[in-house]
């Protein structure tokens, strides 16, 4: 994609999102994920709103191969996307599908000037644990496959909508969570949370670039 054309996608992306409303940019032009990054960061400022962490999605391999990702990939959370106690929520146009979470508050900064970034440092850096849904969907009109439009279109995030607090639980803890999706009353889902990365932490460890203090970060099934 041509330099001059990044800040209007990324405006059309933005104004997608703010209105909920489809668009027919061509992301399948974006030549790389650096480019695609570049264009996620400018729609998320034309998008304003204060950010309340990083989304993190395709962290299982299932996630991965359903989404088309080699890797994971993550989004900024704009603060209207980060709910807590909503019993309703009205999916947007677009909208692909929901994912199982995990949301951490992180207790500090990470990480810190020198730190080694594994499990045992990212586990001391987070403060709380919350379950979670993930809303995931696309801005587009056409189906892109391949991370470039994925990352540039927000990460495919639209929402994370978080339950309440958990006790705090020890890292090797967090690998043997069992997590069961209903949808009226008939299960569709179920596994544990180890599928993601081994252990829901790793994704602090991934994130470990650009958490902050304070900030939530929310790993996805």
């Amino acid at each position: 994609m041509y330099f001059e054309l990044k800040d209007a996608t990324a405006d059309i992306l933005a104004r997608s999102r703010r209105y909920k409303e489809l668009c027919d940019l061509p992301l399948d032009l974006i030549s790389s994920d650096h480019e695609a990054y570049d264009i996620q960061a400018t729609a998320q400022d034309a998008l304003g709103f204060e950010r309340k962490g990083y989304a993190l999605v395709g962290t299982s391999e299932e996630s991965r191969r359903t989404l088309g990702l080699a890797e994971p990939i993550y989004s900024e959370i704009p603060a209207f996307s980060l709910l807590a106690g909503s019993r309703e929520f009205h999916l947007p146009p677009g909208t692909i599908g929901v994912q199982c979470e995990l949301v951490f508050t992180m207790l500090r900064s990470y990480p810190d000037a020198g730190e080694a970034i594994n499990l045992t440092s990212a586990a001391d850096a987070v403060l709380c644990c919350r379950p979670a849904v993930g809303i995931l969907g696309r801005r587009t009109r056409r189906i892109f496959s391949g991370a470039g439009a994925a990352i540039a279109d927000f990460g495919l995030h639209v929402a994370t909508l978080c339950g309440d607090h958990t006790r705090a639980l020890p890292s090797a803890d967090l690998a043997g969570i069992e997590i069961t999706t209903f949808l009226f009353k008939q299960t569709v889902f179920a596994g544990r949370s180890a599928s993601v990365m081994g252990n829901p932490v790793q994704c602090g460890r991934m994130a470990g670039k650009p958490a902050r203090r304070e900030g939530p970060t929310a790993s996805s099934r």
